[in-house]
């Protein structure tokens, strides 16, 4: 993260700026409006002292103790509203999805994103519609991910074969978090670029993937102060990071797309698929584009999944196993349905997945209680509407707190314990995409995440081979109450500490290279 938030405050906006922030707050007339309710605020900063290291815990407390499902914050000089109830989701992103459909210009995606050009920062309008349909038809559509499989298998047996290596009946101690990392990088980048994550330090493209990553994550004072912003990302250095990213990510990514026009990409061997570069480069050529895709726009939109899905996939792995360790019930009730499905045959297939009824209950339980983008990506409304009976005014900033809705008792029974049979009782009926809206880690309505198809059968294979091939225990002295849970907030929400295992091959499902 660039700077701590409360730091930015303190030392640019009453240092600089703030007495003539706060008379032109002053000075506003009452607001004939019915606005949301809102807790007491600061001169100057309004709400933003409540956007702590962990503003969606902050944010579901201040909801539970104002008793207020719908929150109206000041943010600087910015206005928004924070949802935590699934009725109030489901209204906004049905009823108001067309008023609330775009995003706020963030600064980092304003660089990053080669002037909010991807699917994630796009505001509202032809090119958003336009690429959103490029990617959802051509990138992550049902047929296209399934060509991605041999990506997948590659990648997995790569870390299947180093699990293998690494354990022994003596039960080492492994850090599965960064075997789980390695494998997501390897993974997206085999997807986006055509070529294995390089891991290497000093390799430029891992070295910009990161920085890129670091500054997604960070806050920005121009983000909530628009006026403060050139003078406020100039004096911390935040503009002069941001430019020699954008600078750094354009020379890498001109490189891999020549590589691919000149038919000299740098694959592996006997590794002919398409990945998402060959993809967008002939989808550029289509002579039906409402917008013309540029060069830009196809960097920005590579970047935008591998960015966002690398961390994504990692931490809603992570999470998962996470639980696993903490609950021996439920690890030996999820392996003996995988070795029950898969029987002998030694490996398991993408088509045994659709029989991993408690795996999937599995995975919906972690997204409740884990949910890796906790606030969901803020939305920003075009037009003034209404909401739960309240007046939002157009240029609000939109917050979906579904980590409060997962830990709601009025929503679900003992919300804190991790009881993956909550799903299995509900027959079915609470999907990924619920329609009641109480579970909903990839968002929705016209801005919901399109690639949620394209994540999960990396998120449901990997656990699966997982319990199938291996025994897993904890690391001699360590108890499973032991385990943190605490969180690091950024662009996804991942474990605070990494994860050490003890892992032991399975007598009868030992890994055999496949």
């Amino acid at each position: 993260m660039e700077l701590n938030l409360a730091s930015y405050v303190s030392i640019l906006l009453f240092v600089l700026s703030g007495t003539y922030v706060y008379c032109a707050t002053r000075s506003r007339p009452r607001s004939p409006l019915r606005l949301p309710p809102s807790p007491p605020g600061w001169p100057v900063i309004g709400h933003l002292h409540l956007m702590t290291d962990m503003p969606h815990h902050a944010l579901a407390e201040l909801a539970r103790s104002m008793r207020a499902p719908l929150l109206r914050l000041q943010l600087g000089s910015i206005p928004a509203v924070v949802i935590s109830k699934p009725d109030l989701a489901r209204e906004a992103l049905t009823t108001n999805d067309a008023a609330m459909a775009s995003r706020p210009h963030l600064l980092s995606g304003q660089f990053l994103s080669f002037g909010c050009s991807d699917v994630t920062f796009a505001p509202a309008g032809a090119y958003h519609r336009m690429v959103r349909r490029v990617v959802v038809s051509d990138l992550v559509s049902p047929r296209r991910v399934a060509t991605y499989g041999s990506f997948r298998d590659e990648e997995l047996r790569r870390l299947l074969a180093h699990l293998t290596e690494s354990a022994s009946t003596e039960e080492t101690s492994v850090n599965l978090s960064k075997c789980l990392l390695n494998l997501a990088n390897d993974v997206l980048c085999r997807i986006a670029f055509g070529r294995r994550f390089p891991h290497g330090k000093d390799d430029k493209l891992a070295a910009v993937l990161a920085e890129s990553q670091d500054l997604y994550a960070g806050f920005a004072i121009g983000d909530f102060f628009p006026e403060l912003e050139p003078l406020a990302s100039t004096l911390t250095g935040l503009r002069r990071r941001l430019k020699s990213c954008l600078a750094d990510l354009r020379e890498v990514c001109d490189e891999i797309i020549e590589e691919h026009i000149s038919g000299e990409r740098q694959c592996i061997p006997d590794d002919r698929d398409e990945d998402f570069v060959d993809i967008l480069l002939r989808a550029q050529k289509a002579p039906d584009l409402q917008v013309p895709l540029t060069d830009d726009n196809l960097k920005s939109i590579v970047l935008d999944i591998f960015i966002a899905g690398t961390d994504t996939t990692f931490a809603t792995i992570e999470w998962t196993m996470t639980e696993l360790m903490r609950h021996p019930r439920i690890l030996r009730k999820a392996q003996d349905e995988v070795r029950r499905v898969v029987g002998a045959k030694g490996q398991v297939k993408e088509s045994d997945l659709a029989e991993l009824h408690y795996m999937r209950a599995i995975i919906k339980e972690t997204f409740r209680l884990h949910p890796v983008v906790p606030l969901l990506v803020p939305r920003e409304s075009i037009v003034a509407c209404t909401l739960g009976g309240y007046d939002i005014p157009a240029k609000t900033r939109i917050f979906i707190n579904t980590f409060a809705m997962g830990r709601d008792p009025q929503i679900w029974e003992d919300p804190l314990e991790y009881w993956p049979e909550r799903f299995e009782i509900a027959g079915g009926e609470i999907d990924l995409k619920d329609r009641d809206y109480k579970l909903m880690p990839f968002g929705g309505g016209r801005r919901g995440c399109p690639g949620y198809t394209f994540a999960l059968p990396t998120v449901q294979l990997t656990l699966a081979k997982l319990m199938y091939h291996f025994e897993w225990a904890l690391p001699a002295g360590l108890r499973a109450e032991d385990i943190s849970v605490e969180e690091s907030f950024g662009l996804a929400t991942k474990k605070e500490e990494p994860l050490f295992v003890a892992v032991r091959k399975s007598d009868m499902y030992e890994f055999k290279g496949e």
